[in-house]
């Protein structure tokens, strides 16, 4: 079952990674991490990968996040071509409100 499942996300295009999970901290103590996704030329792909990320950004801070930086690297094969392409966030995590909103 889960060789099926990989085998749909690689056949979407898609993929998403949070590098570890390890956040690094600024100086002024937020807590900033760098999430991965993967989407390969299809119609539709880019768009997918952005809301990967966004839901895996989401589940990471639980709560909600600001995008510091984003950064598209292409992957290319042995001819030079571009096979598929990596999209970079750099988001920080906001605080938990204390108190619940009214």
């Amino acid at each position: 079952m889960k060789s099926a499942l990989s085998a749909i996300v690689l056949l979407t295009g898609c993929g998403s990674i949070a590098d570890d999970y390890k956040p690094v901290r600024t100086q002024d103590g937020s807590t900033v991490y760098s999430i991965t996704s993967l989407y390969d030329g299809g119609e539709g792909a880019r768009g997918q990968a952005i809301e990967w990320l966004d839901i895996n950004a989401r589940n990471l801070c639980l709560s909600e996040y600001v995008l510091l930086s984003e950064e598209t690297v292409p992957i290319m094969n042995r001819l030079g071509e571009v096979i598929s392409s990596r999209l970079i966030w750099e988001i920080e995590c906001m605080e938990q409100s204390a108190a619940p909103p009214s």
